[in-house]
């Protein structure tokens, strides 16, 4: 192999330049916001190796392996969590990524080829994909690379020196266990290697430093194995995503040969099924690009005695099989590793051209086929980027169903009341699917003075002090009809793209109501807890549903909650660990002396109320028969579901009865 010539240096430096202009350009805005994966991975997986230090394997969010985590740990605490400490890994790895491409493409196929290969790495929907956002996918390809590169000079340098093996070996040995440390799919890589060998058609007595390389490597991934194995369910990704194989063991094998002919069709027909990475199971290739692609699979196919195109059909081969056996079928990241092969064979076409200049076929023909060999170049990179680039940075991070699993809504509102002092208190609705979307405003808008307060608005509201407060809700969601109604009477105020604005006044009970218990007590003289006080409770009009009954309910916060600290747990949560709330309402309908409805629930952030709050809360009692006329009441109370155990009152009451006025 020939030393990097002036011309090559330089184009080798403007594909690296290239590879991360397009990953930095608008990283910040594209994807366009956080999505849970990034917020999870960096609070509790980053975050806690940069407060607490290093972890063998973190076995929430199904398992994860550490590496990608701790060595992006020290830029977290160096520069907090913000856009750029949460993506800059992966953009880097990225860029690295197309540089190793460009080495392995040199070794295997040429100058030319693999200046192509890597330049359509850099510039592909997928690479770019999985270059801009904040989890692990792409901190495994450049160890995987690694470990091909060395590999293949282990096998097919002419002459290294002994200290040369020495370097190769570790090369392989660091690549091996970078690739096993970083993501699940990373597993193949041991097999890929060991069936790699034979392909190569390696010089003689290779063996013992190869082997030892990938020896090494596994050597020092066993004590995350052992980890992994020895915590009840701590690899549980493994057996989540793997469906079609549990249906083949229990007999059924259509799921499996569903998955493995839609997998297959990945590059022509339908790519990744989920908004998160893909749009519209758009395939890797538009049709001029998958023609190209399959025909040069075929090339590889008649040129089988080459070791370079057996290699690289054993290495499309290893990084699709993932997605072949496991949900959902076309998945690129679950084949991420095949994201080199798949360039690396599509660049393959410009080799015989280029082989042909090498031949010695004369001057003019060698001349012309280096020309065409340029032209094909050029062609394959143009369909590919006139293709992926819009469909990246216009397309994807337009769709409606992109920005809502990103909380583009919420990015917007963080941008719009952040740097607005005078904003302090407000209201956000959110469905309360665990903490995260709160959490997403918090990171992109530090401000210790903006004070939200986050509501499901299908069952709550919140008076920030108990008078008039913002309401920002996202223009999609389902509401209370009641909540529907006040928020018709209520004047619209400016809001983000993706959400709406109201000034909520808020609404009190009505003579109708019941503030005092069955004792004739106020219920608002007996706090639970010392701090969370309910002041009425009204019995709506009848709905058309005979047997149901809605109930509203008020409550005022008199002091801080006396809740346990705040946790951000993975999701979902390491096995036996409770992620749920740790305050709910419970609500029991009483027809005399029968139970004959359970309501249990709220549906308000209780870590983001303030004193002085008023919580509207709304209830709905679905009855096995209609209600009898011995008086109804309603037992409510507040309890930890985590610990079970009751608030009480002063007097030490767990619950308060309150008669229901029809």
């Amino acid at each position: 192999m020939r030393s990097l010539s002036r011309l090559e240096r330089i184009c080798v430096l403007a594909l690296v330049l290239l590879a991360w202009a397009v990953r930095w350009t608008a990283l910040m805005e594209i994807p366009p916001g956080w999505r849970d994966d990034d917020l999870i991975e960096l609070y509790t997986f980053s975050g806690k190796v940069a407060e607490e230090g290093p972890e063998l394997y973190f076995n929430g969010a199904s398992g994860h392996e550490p590496l990608y985590h701790t060595l992006r740990a020290p830029l977290v605490a160096l520069g907090g969590i913000n856009q750029a400490s949460a993506r800059v890994m992966s953009a880097g790895a990225g860029t690295l990524a197309v540089l190793l491409t460009w080495a392995v493409g040199r070794r295997m196929l040429g100058r030319l080829p693999a200046l192509l290969a890597g330049t359509m790495v850099a510039l592909s929907f997928w690479g770019l994909m999985y270059s801009r956002f904040a989890v692990r996918h792409m901190g495994a390809v450049p160890w995987m690379l690694l470990a091909i590169y060395w590999g293949w000079r282990i096998l097919r340098d002419p002459t290294p020196s002994r200290r040369a093996f020495v370097g190769m070996a570790a090369g392989i040995a660091v690549g091996t266990a970078g690739s096993l440390l970083t993501y699940y799919a990373g597993r193949v890589m041991p097999v890929l290697l060991v069936a790699l060998y034979p392909l190569a058609a390696p010089h003689k007595r290779r063996w013992q430093a190869y082997f030892a390389g990938v020896a090494i490597g596994l050597l020092i991934t066993l004590p995350m194995f052992w980890a992994a194995t020895h915590i009840p369910g701590g690899d549980a990704r493994v057996g989540e995503v793997a469906v079609p194989i549990r249906a083949f063991k229990d007999g059924d094998v259509r799921p499996l040969l569903q998955t493995a002919w839609t997998t297959l069709g990945m590059a022509h027909a339908r790519g990744d099924p989920e908004w998160l990475y893909n749009t519209r199971e758009r395939p890797v290739f538009g049709p001029s690009g998958a023609v190209l692609f399959y025909l040069s699979v075929a090339l590889n196919l008649l040129r089988r005695r080459r070791p370079e195109a057996r290699v690289l059909l054993l290495w499309l081969a290893a990084g699709v099989g993932p997605a072949l056996i496991s949900l959902p079928p076309s998945s690129y990241g679950h084949t991420i590793l095949a994201l080199p092969a798949v360039y690396l064979l599509l660049a393959t076409p410009v080799t015989g051209l280029v082989d042909r200049v090498g031949a010695g076929s004369g001057r003019v023909t060698g001349r012309r086929a280096q020309a065409a060999a340029i032209a094909l170049s050029v062609a394959i990179t143009g369909i590919l980027a006139v293709r992926d680039l819009p469909d990246y940075f216009v397309d994807w991070p337009e769709h409606s169903m992109v920005r809502f699993l990103y909380r583009a809504d919420y990015r917007a509102l963080a941008d719009t009341v952040c740097d607005v002092a005078t904003v302090t208190d407000i209201a956000v609705g959110s469905m309360l699917f665990g903490p995260w979307d709160k959490v997403a405003v918090q990171t992109d808008c530090p401000r210790e003075s903006l004070h939200a307060r986050w509501v499901d608005p299908s069952r709550a509201l919140v008076f920030a002090d108990g008078v008039a407060t913002k309401l920002y809700l996202q223009d999609e969601g389902s509401r209370h009809p009641e909540i529907e109604r006040l928020l018709a009477d209520s004047p619209g105020t400016a809001a983000p793209p993706g959400m709406l604005g109201y000034r909520v006044e808020p609404t009190t009970p009505s003579a109708r109501s019941s503030s005092r218990d069955v004792d004739g007590v106020p219920a608002a003289d007996q706090p639970f807890g010392d701090a969370l006080a309910l002041i009425a409770v009204e019995m709506l009009p009848p709905s058309d549903a005979a047997r149901v009954i809605r109930i509203a309910t008020w409550w005022r916060v008199e002091a801080r909650l006396p809740l346990p600290p705040e946790e951000l747990l993975p999701y979902p949560p390491a096995p036996g660990v409770y992620n749920g709330p740790r305050l709910k309402v419970f609500a029991h309908l009483w027809d005399g002396g029968a139970l004959i409805a359970i309501d249990d629930g709220l549906w308000v952030d209780p870590y983001s109320v303030e004193p002085g709050d008023v919580i509207l809360q709304y209830h709905r009692f679905d009855l096995p028969d209609p209600a009898g006329d011995r008086g109804l009441t309603l037992e409510m109370g507040l309890y930890d579901p985590k610990t079970e155990i009751r608030w009480t009152t002063p007097a030490g009451r767990t619950h308060l009865v309150l008669p229901l006025t029809p």
